[in-house]
């Protein structure tokens, strides 16, 4: 960084056409570093007619104290995760609708039970996988039907997330770690500037 000469005074040229100082090499500085100037911010030193963009003027070359990250390329083919993402969804949709099918079976059986509670607890399953476990396979087959608009990471995120809490956590683990990438980010519309 170069010392800054406090006899150097600038002009810069704001948005608005207005002109604004003289001010410092200090302040332009200042300035550059909060991000108040860009590279291409129009500025002239006092006494001179022509505005110069301010990456020209070699003092001020000073890195941005935010740095931009550059947008990961939308690939020309839908990345592999999406095919294991649908089966995934799909196999979900099977197993809640065969869970929800088999309890109801065991429930409509003329099965002995040792206490009423066992009747009861049957019962009570049964109607919780129809209350949660049928709701869940409707979820999971909209995921199945993926889009490219950038809420449905979020929405495939969860779904997968779901997944995580139970039996296909082995699954589920590769399966995030794919999502996540940036590639299917940049395909879902996701880049972040």
């Amino acid at each position: 960084m170069n010392p800054s000469n406090p006899e150097n005074r600038y002009e810069v040229r704001g948005d608005d056409d207005n002109v604004y100082g003289p001010e410092s090499e200090a302040t332009i500085r200042r300035w550059r570093a909060e991000n108040r100037l860009e590279d291409n911010s129009q500025i002239r030193p006092v006494g001179e007619t022509e505005w110069r963009s301010l990456s020209e003027y070699e003092q001020f070359n000073i890195p941005a104290s935010k740095p931009v990250g550059t947008p990961v390329a939308v690939p020309e083919t839908e990345p592999k995760v999406f095919l294991w993402y649908r089966i995934y969804n799909g196999l979900m949709v099977l197993m809640f609708v065969l869970l929800a099918g088999f309890l109801w079976w065991v429930k409509s059986l003329d099965l002995e039970f040792v206490t009423p509670e066992e009747e009861m607890e049957i019962l009570l399953i049964a109607w919780g996988m129809l209350v949660v476990g049928l709701p869940l396979a409707v979820f999971y087959l909209f995921c199945c039907f993926k889009t490219h608009r950038s809420w449905h990471w979020v929405l495939g995120f969860f779904s997968i997330g779901i997944g995580m809490t139970g039996c296909c956590l082995p699954v589920c683990i590769p399966l995030i770690i794919f999502w996540i990438k940036p590639e299917t980010k940049a395909w879902l519309n996701r880049n972040e500037s």
